[in-house]
């Protein structure tokens, strides 16, 4: 009837479409009818059920966010709208006299209503210039568009000028806004019966999907929860014990020696080991009292975080041998998606086990005497920590089964655990600085940056906080009127894409770019390096961690030292200020594209293979194929944008990322 109906509205976003026939297996589980028919929206089955339970003398009630349902309000029928208010969720029901209190109109009124106003959200026209309450007022005094246009000649001015022109629309909005209330389906009243759930498959469901509050807040509990390997995932109580006796200390010691491994935690406030033998957790007070048995390289250590294990025991004196078990890495190469690896996560996820749960529903023990968890969170996070350690003994298990079924257990074994040591080797040695050269270098950009300064005040006529986003603005596209691409809430936009755009246009545009390029350079490299500068050391010793980039790749902070610039001269200057030890050189080694011969050799793409074959740019080459020339025409431009697709392919980019960066490239060239 009208194809721009509902053309405004985005299809069902993908994330939301996939959850679709997971709702629909939880309802089916709940014995929850579902109804539904090609070709009819919701509101025309809830409308067809809605008339259709009136008809046999039931209550209705519609429960919806949709106010267009209102139309639908009757005798026996009402409509349930949840809002949510100061943070809670409130239902207010509408009923036939709560609308003629709220519009002074029967609830048939709003389809004439509709009409005349159209809505917006689903693109309904309606007479253009008509809005609510003329519409409204309209209505109350005609009663339908019949009504209206039967006494369009009392109308006046532009009001019956519009209403004459867009008859027609008015009429089609009426049947478009109207909710279709014999629609075919089938209505069976037993089948929408409330029934038993089935609660076993509901629980497997809800296990699954982790949503261990729903599982809580419906009773579906188990008396226990079960683990992968069948056992109990945590026992109802495990025995904690400090203050060790030397000969206590020294059956632990035993044992570890005799298993061949230890499951421990470990943290600057903790030391705890689990025995499995005797289900208990023992806090051991002094790391040198264990010093043997971290040096034991025949004894197998699983952990948690275990590079910041290595520094930890370093620091006292403790050389540590066969940290090769991290819970943590062991997670990330399962899945490489979520950046938080905590024993929390870690045992929800593959234990099935909710650590905040157990502990609000079980209580705990030291030696026979019940700890109060929840005095103060600090003291929680201390008080909770002998549980990890048993934790991580279950975890050990299960994750290494689930690497061995996805062929991950010898990336694990050699690769990412023996990285461990190299990365806290690299963190705990760190990297010096010349500090005096580095403060030298940033008062050469002070002195760059005033001189700009002055420049930027001499080409604009007056002095301004230039790093000030709004009076910049009005300097630029006010007073010097030059093009204001693009302008937001708070102001003009001032970009480097804005700025790039019209560089053109005045001198001080290039003046401003490189203000901003210095300005960079000293508050993010300089005065941001300086307080990382141990004062003992004259080193920095950034964090580099294995468990965050989804690629694999190695990421840094405090401070990040992998995207010191190199592009710029004076980026290049920044980074001689790292040096290496007397009697040493840096030195620095490359894989050649080593994810494009990964991608060649999966892919089994001959041109690919071609190229490392015989040795050629595969970017060139790339470059040379998407463009149409020979490898020796190809540009840097071209080569460079090559290279944007190569690696943005491999890397899962967006269409809207790779057009970006393709921009952003052509503007440097």
């Amino acid at each position: 009837m009208y194809d721009k109906y509902k053309a405004n509205r985005k299809g069902m976003p993908d994330e939301l479409a996939q959850q679709m026939p997971i709702l629909k297996e939880v309802l089916k589980a709940m014995n929850i009818e579902i109804i539904e028919k090609e070709g009819y929206e919701a509101d025309d089955i809830l409308g067809t059920l809605a008339k259709w339970g009136q008809s046999k003398n039931l209550d209705v009630t519609v429960l919806t966010g949709d106010r267009d349902s209102f139309q639908l309000i009757d005798k026996n029928i009402k409509v349930r709208i949840p809002r949510t208010k100061m943070g809670k969720t409130e239902d207010q029901d509408y009923t036939v006299e709560k609308i003629e209190e709220e519009y002074g109109l029967e609830p048939l009124d709003l389809i004439e209503v509709k009409g005349l106003m159209g809505d917006t959200s689903d693109n309904i026209p309606g007479v253009p210039g008509v809005g609510e309450k003329t519409a409204i007022n309209l209505i109350k005094e005609y009663k339908t568009i019949d009504g209206v246009y039967e006494n369009i000649d009392k109308q006046k001015g532009k009001l019956k000028e519009r209403l004459e022109e867009n008859k027609d629309l008015a009429y089609l909005s009426r049947t478009l806004g109207t909710i279709n209330i014999d629609s075919p389906i089938e209505k069976d009243l037993n089948k929408l019966k409330v029934e038993e759930w089935n609660k076993q498959e509901v629980l497997e469901i809800f296990k699954r999907l982790k949503f261990n509050r729903f599982i809580d807040r419906f009773n579906l509990k188990e008396e226990n929860i079960v683990g992968a390997d069948g056992a109990l995932v945590c026992p109802v109580n495990i025995e904690y014990k400090t203050n060790l006796s030397k000969d206590e200390l020294q059956k632990i010691k035993e044992e570890i020696l005799l298993q061949k491994i230890m499951y421990y935690y470990l943290d600057e406030q903790n030391f705890i080991i689990y025995s499995e033998k005797n289900n208990t957790s023992y806090n051991i007070e002094n790391l040198t009292e264990v010093k043997d048995i971290f040096e034991n390289k025949d004894i197998l250590k699983c952990g948690y975080k275990q590079k910041e294990n290595y520094i930890l025991l370093w620091e006292n004196n403790i050389n540590a041998k066969n940290l090769m078990y991290d819970v943590t890495i062991a997670g990330y190469i399962l899945n490489s998606n979520i950046n938080k690896y905590t024993i929390e996560y870690l045992a929800n996820e593959y234990l099935d086990f909710n650590l905040e749960e157990y502990l609000s529903e079980e209580g705990i023990k030291e030696e026979n005497a019940q700890l109060n968890l929840f005095d103060n969170t600090k003291k929680e996070k201390k008080d909770v920590a002998f549980i990890y350690p048993y934790l991580i003994f279950k975890l050990y298990k299960v994750l290494s089964e689930k690497m061995q079924e996805e062929d991950n257990i010898n990336l694990f074994k050699k690769i990412e655990m023996p990285l461990t040591e190299v990365l806290a080797s690299m963190q705990y040695d760190g990297i010096y600085i010349d500090k005096q050269e580095l403060l030298d270098f940033g008062k050469e950009l002070q002195n760059r940056l005033e001189i700009l300064t002055k420049e930027i005040y001499e080409l604009t006529g007056e002095e301004f906080n230039i790093n000030s986003t709004k009076q910049l603005g009005e300097v630029l596209f006010e007073k010097l009127k030059l093009t204001a691409v693009k302008k937001t809430k708070t102001g003009y936009s001032t970009d480097v894409d804005v700025l790039e755009k019209i560089k053109h246009e005045h001198p001080v545009i290039e003046k401003i770019l490189e203000y901003r390029q210095l300005q960079k350079l000293n508050s993010t490299y300089v005065e941001g390096l300086i307080p990382y500068i141990n004062e003992e050391t004259g080193r920095i010793h950034s964090k580099f961690h294995q468990t965050v980039t989804t690629t694999g790749r190695i990421s840094s902070t405090d401070p990040n030292l992998q995207n010191i610039p190199t592009r710029m001269e004076l980026g290049r200057k920044l980074r001689k200020v790292f040096k290496p030890k007397d009697g040493a050189i840096f030195i620095d080694a490359d894989y050649s594209q080593i994810e494009l011969r990964v991608l060649a050799h999966i892919s089994e793409d001959k041109n690919m293979i071609d190229a490392f074959n015989n040795n050629e740019d595969i970017h060139a080459q790339a470059a040379s194929k998407v463009f149409n020339v020979s490898i020796e025409e190809v540009t840097k431009e071209e080569r460079s944008k090559a290279k944007a697709v190569n690696f943005g392919i491999v890397y899962g980019i967006s269409d809207f990322g790779l057009g970006e960066q393709l921009r952003s490239i052509k503007k440097k060239s």
